[in-house]
């Protein structure tokens, strides 16, 4: 009897442990946010920079030709101030829907820590040029570069070949494909004069016209050393896409590989397979992928799932309870030294100290 009250005791006070985890954050200073990303960018603690839609512009094709729908974006940092975030830096509007038959550059980004200090960098591609932001205590200083007539669609900051030493992974428009189908993978190591390229050549992905081919980001993956570029193609309709990964088995080559993850053909009532664009997380050694899964795994509630890429096998991680409204964008975060999860939802902000899913 003694035994089994000391356990009751103790899994109640977990109980209670785990009601409570969850603390809110505030709401977003900013509204329209549809992305977050955790790093630190200008001191010792994690800032979150966010990507916040700001709504659509039309421009007209000539007359009787209708119009072209840019989607303007702008990218923000937030700092925590006690129990609510605030920001400290925004863009300017910016367009980031590609148009290449217009001949209109859309711009994207990517972060990383590309010079070793210890901070993260925020690098801003439109077509051909590349800024480079170092966010300071109190100010930002801005640094471009040309990539010799590159036309940018995606970028990545990764170590395709494991030295420690960061490249900078671009998804481009081949201007010698007049059906504008085919995208170029290119790595770019960072110079004193810039971005330049490891190799004279990339490796080619065309997927046909209906296909949307995304670069997710990079990560760790099993077999593979560094950290590796993720590409997605994503079908139009809803199923499973193919994702793969660029790695460099030798220091001349460059190799684009579906292995590491789940062939389509394997689909079945009892696989679960991703669809669209993921947001990929490293966590320990394993990779865990947050978007939707096919057949899916939350039928009764929100269709964005958690999967750990386990031996070229899709497997989902159930959430913990206080986790079970979780929906919005997610990112790994640092708060007060420990780390969790962050969830804005609702324009709410959420800290899930620790894991949010049980791995088995």
């Amino acid at each position: 009897m003694v035994i089994r009250t000391a356990l009751a005791l103790v899994a109640a006070s977990l109980s209670i442990a785990v009601a409570q985890a969850l603390v809110v954050l505030g709401r977003s200073p900013l509204e329209g946010v549809v992305a977050v990303s955790a790093g630190r960018f200008s001191g010792a603690h994690d800032d979150l920079l966010v990507v916040q839609d700001i709504g659509r512009m039309g421009l007209s094709r000539g007359p009787g030709q209708g119009k072209t729908f840019l989607d303007l974006r702008r990218i923000a940092l937030l700092q925590l101030d006690g129990t609510a975030f605030r920001p400290v830096w925004q863009s300017e509007p910016f367009n980031s829907t590609n148009t290449v038959g217009l001949g209109i550059a859309g711009t994207c980004w990517t972060r990383g820590d590309i010079d070793a200090d210890g901070l993260q960098e925020l690098l801003m591609f439109t077509a051909d040029s590349c800024s480079v932001l170092d966010f300071g205590t109190d100010t930002v200083t801005t640094r471009a570069y040309s990539l010799n007539g590159a036309w940018v669609e995606g970028a990545a900051v990764c170590d395709v070949d494991g030295d420690s030493f960061p490249e900078v992974a671009t998804l481009e428009v081949s201007g010698l494909d007049p059906a504008g189908t085919t995208r170029l993978l290119r790595l770019y190591r960072m110079t004193g004069s810039g971005l330049v390229p490891c190799l004279p050549y990339s490796a080619g992905v065309d997927r046909g016209a209906d296909v949307r081919v995304v670069l997710l980001g990079a990560a760790r993956l099993a077999d593979y050393t560094g950290t590796l570029p993720v590409v997605a193609s994503i079908h139009p309709t809803l199923k499973p896409s193919t994702y793969e990964v660029l790695y460099r088995p030798k220091a001349d080559s460059l190799v684009l590989t579906d292995r590491p993850f789940p062939w389509q053909e394997w689909f079945s009532k009892e696989r679960v397979l991703p669809a669209g664009e993921l947001s990929l997380f490293n966590v320990g050694d394993s990779l865990v992928a947050y978007g939707y899964f096919v057949p899916g795994s939350r039928p009764s509630g929100p269709s964005l799932s958690f999967a750990a890429l386990d031996d070229g096998e899709w497997r989902l991680l159930p959430l913990l309870d206080n986790a079970m409204r979780l929906s919005g964008p997610v990112c790994r975060f640092t708060r007060n030294g420990v780390s969790g999860w962050l969830e804005l939802r609702d324009n709410l902000f959420y800290f899930y100290p620790g894991e949010i899913f049980r791995w088995r």
